[in-house]
């Protein structure tokens, strides 16, 4: 039986993990893509939070699945090169406002992730439902932005799993990050997945 869950997000990236660790496709759970070896079963969640929750839900109902890992591209709101990668120690969600006291804990919570011993630099991420091209409007003190990483991280803590997250920077959340994602996914992939190798 496999533990080691992975959810991941684009068919792009998943394609070069499916690849690096022999992953076998499975049928489809509720339309995501499934792939898995020995060790690991994959999920391919598309885009967004709502999305990634759901399939990092299917992923532990249906599965053997002990550890949680969140893999995949972010853009850089810093000065980090793109291309590089990195272990993330905590996630928070941007886009989230809410004005009653006693649902603000929830929804601002910042959620701590598992890395390992060896991690030399880990960065912190922040979350949202939107592309984002133009820093400046993510008002917080995060090192990256995704549209996936709270949303499992969430998942992995209601189930009381430990969340292991990588990010590979493939733009730097500017106006040209359409493209410059594109451009430098290969990279940041192939990086991402020799950390991934660290952990598996």
């Amino acid at each position: 039986m496999t533990s080691i869950g992975i959810v991941c997000a684009m068919d792009e990236e998943v394609q070069k993990i499916v690849s690096a660790f022999e992953l076998q496709p499975l049928e489809t759970h509720l339309g995501y893509k499934v792939y898995q070896n020995n060790h690991i079963t994959l999920i391919e969640s598309s885009i967004g939070k709502v999305a990634s929750s759901l399939a990092a839900t299917t992923l532990i109902d249906k599965f053997n699945i002990t550890q949680l890992i969140n893999i995949g591209l972010a853009g850089a709101l810093k000065p980090i090169p793109a291309g590089s990668a990195y272990f993330v120690s905590s996630v928070t969600q941007h886009d989230a406002f809410i004005p009653f006291d006693e649902y603000q804990q929830d929804m601002y919570q910042s959620i701590e992730c598992q890395i390992p011993d060896h991690a030399k630099n880990t960065l912190v991420l922040t979350t949202g439902d939107q592309f984002i091209t133009n820093s400046n409007d993510i008002n917080n003190s995060a090192d990256i932005v995704d549209m996936e990483g709270f949303a499992v991280a969430y998942v992995a803590n209601r189930y009381n799993l430990p969340i292991t997250m990588i990010k590979g920077v493939s733009d730097d959340a500017n106006n040209s990050s359409e493209s410059e994602l594109f451009e430098n996914l290969n990279l940041a992939m192939d990086q991402t997945i020799t950390l991934l190798k660290q952990v598996i």
